[in-house]
């Protein structure tokens, strides 16, 4: 897709802009002004719809977590909220930590801290009770926290890929910086992996690249990926089974200073909502053999005098 990508420092560049650009780090914004219900913006949370209630979710780079609770019809929900989150990096040795969240009065959400999003993707629960009522789901948020899925969102919302476009292996594809991928798992085996495609959706080398991924389905899973022997995919094993209502890539070169985050499918503004709406992951896959197409070699043969080689291709 080299005529409609954007380079990837290009990208890097616009999703750094356009987090600084948005309200909670406007530079006319006054240092010391509260986030409240109120001016908790779009630009700033990822909204999930659950039967009982609907949770717009705000997470900073340095563990603030804001949660505003409305009931379907759209009214707040404010002292019936009780529950837990717990945070679980994708890192080795990393323990997972538990946090409450309580409602602040003054205004009107519910916080919480959690640790600082250190790793590439950290997994962050919640088991609630809202209005007596169990809301449970799972948040895959990058460094940069839910700004940053926005940010990268409003960045990739302007390369389109045609509806209901599949890659080779039926898998669903996401554009990641200047890179297409498609991401595919075998419903029997739940071999998971991660092509990186040229403009014709042909698969090619991943190079350097490395891939982790995080879904929601059910239960919450994240793994990190790793090349096949030819280096002509990623591959790893969920052990969830069923298609996700969420998909989270990260996707980089070990080049890169910081990783590119994607929430796949997903456009700022728009509400998941979860347990119904379902990204087709799994599939009855037989997968495309991947050709490597070597560049021809020239070989010089020896002739009697100038001018009488001969060329050989192999």
């Amino acid at each position: 897709m080299k005529s409609t990508m954007i380079l990837r420092t290009t990208f890097v560049a616009l999703v750094l802009g356009s987090m600084a650009t948005l309200p909670a780090c406007s530079k006319k914004s006054d240092a010391s002004a509260e986030v409240t219900a109120e001016n908790l913006s779009a630009d700033d949370t990822i909204t999930e719809q659950h039967d009982p209630a609907t949770i717009s979710w705000s997470v900073t780079p340095d563990g603030k977590v804001r949660a505003r609770v409305k009931t379907p019809d759209g009214q707040p929900v404010e002292k019936d909220v009780s529950g837990k989150l717990t945070v679980k990096p994708l890192q080795k040795g990393a323990q997972p930590v538990k946090a409450t969240l309580v409602f602040d009065a003054k205004t009107g959400l519910h916080t919480a801290d959690i640790p600082k999003l250190d790793a590439d993707l950290t997994e962050v629960d919640y088991e609630l009770q809202v209005n007596g009522k169990p809301v449970e789901g799972a948040l895959h948020l990058p460094k940069g926290g839910t700004k940053e899925l926005v940010a990268t969102a409003k960045v990739t919302a302007g390369v389109e890929i045609p509806k209901g476009k599949k890659g080779p292996n039926g898998g669903i594809l996401q554009v990641a910086g200047d890179d297409l991928l498609e991401v595919v798992a075998d419903q029997k085996t739940g071999e998971t992996r991660v092509y990186l495609l040229d403009d014709d959706l042909k698969p090619m080398p991943v190079g350097k690249h490395k891939v982790k991924i995080g879904v929601v389905a059910g239960s919450p899973e994240m793994i990190e990926l790793t090349p096949e022997p030819k280096a002509m995919y990623f591959t790893g094993k969920l052990t969830v089974k069923a298609n996700p209502s969420k998909l989270t890539v990260v996707f980089y070169d070990e080049s890169d200073i910081e990783p590119i985050v994607v929430l796949c499918g997903w456009s700022p503004g728009v509400v998941i909502v979860v347990g119904t709406v379902v990204l087709p992951l799994f599939v009855a896959v037989n997968w495309v053999p991947v050709v490597v197409v070597q560049p021809p070699v020239i070989v010089i043969g020896k002739g009697k005098g100038k001018g009488k080689g001969k060329w050989k291709w192999h």
